[in-house]
Formats: structure tokens, sequence, C-alpha cells
């Protein structure tokens, strides 16, 4: 079983220059380019910039998720308050109606 990075570069050879790609493994069939540049006189120049890119590219993407996930626990949180206060809300609402209740019957039983 060989294991391979979900996201790494690739360099590949044009007619005339070589071009460099920041690839995502979706499957383990199937890649997709993030992103490419190209132009490169040599394959080293092409290697060095694919190193650079897919550093900033993965640095990137930990800043990006990192923010997703510190959203999605406020939303999280937000939720939790907005159904403690419906159960609340319901909860003073039933309270109120049977006191209602409660109140007319003793109305009905001695009137004045």
């Amino acid at each position: 079983m060989t294991t391979n990075k979900k996201y790494d570069y690739r360099v590949v050879q044009g007619k005339t220059h070589w071009i460099t790609e920041i690839i995502r493994r979706v499957t383990a069939k199937k890649t997709v380019v993030s992103t490419s540049q190209d132009g490169f006189a040599t394959e080293a120049d092409a290697k060095a910039w694919g190193e650079k890119k897919l550093a900033s590219f993965l640095e990137n993407l930990t800043k990006r998720n990192k923010r997703d996930f510190e959203q999605h626990l406020k939303n999280k949180k937000d939720k939790a308050l907005r159904e403690k206060a419906y159960q609340q809300k319901k909860k003073d609402l039933e309270l109120s109606a049977s006191d209602n209740a409660e109140t007319t019957n003793l109305d009905q039983e001695n009137p004045h």
C-alpha cells in the first residue's frame, strides 16, 4: 500500500518550457489541479516554485480551516443558546397557561 499526500506538486515538461501544478488527491485514482504556473526555463526553477507555492498553499489552507472551525464552534454555541432560550420560553408559557386555567376554574366554582 502506498502512502500519498493529499496535496503535492508535479512538474511537467511542455514543448518549450516547464509547468508546475499544485494537485489535490480526490480519490485513489483521481487528482485535481488546484493551481498551476507555466513558462519555467528549467526543471529546477519549476520545482523550486512548486515547493514554495505548496508550502504557501498549505499554510493558507490551514488558516482557512482554523477560521472555519472557530466559526463552526461559535455557530454551535449560538444555536445551543437559542435552543435553551426557546425551551425556557416554552416552559414559561406552559406554566402561565396552567396558572390561567386554575384561576379560571376557581372563578367558576366560587362566583361572588
